[in-house]
């Protein structure tokens, strides 16, 4: 699947109405995409600054502590203290110190 139409189904689902935001494998389980490729297209959005931090919480699909993110802006202002920007990864360098 292409890129770009990966990156369109991803933040489709993530500008859903869904109160509770969605985990990285959540989304890859919904649209069939391996959780690597939702991850860069992830990280993608966030360096557009599309996407907001919900909660901390239990993944429903792996049993453990994920992040559960957004792109509703409605979604993620309505919760206390969750319109934080998902703050994309720094990119290296090349220094070796």
């Amino acid at each position: 699947m292409n890129i770009q139409i990966q990156k369109n189904k991803v933040l489709a689902l993530l500008e859903s109405n869904s109160p509770e935001g969605f985990t990285r494998m959540q989304v890859a389980k919904c649209l069939g995409i391996e959780r690597s490729s939702v991850c860069a297209r992830v990280a993608e959005l966030a360096e557009e600054g599309r996407i907001f931090t919900v909660k901390r919480g239990i993944c429903p699909v792996t049993g453990f502590v994920a992040t559960f993110i957004t792109a509703n802006k409605q979604v993620a202002m309505a919760l206390p203290d969750s319109a934080r920007m998902v703050k994309p990864k720094k990119e290296k360098t090349g220094q070796l110190f």
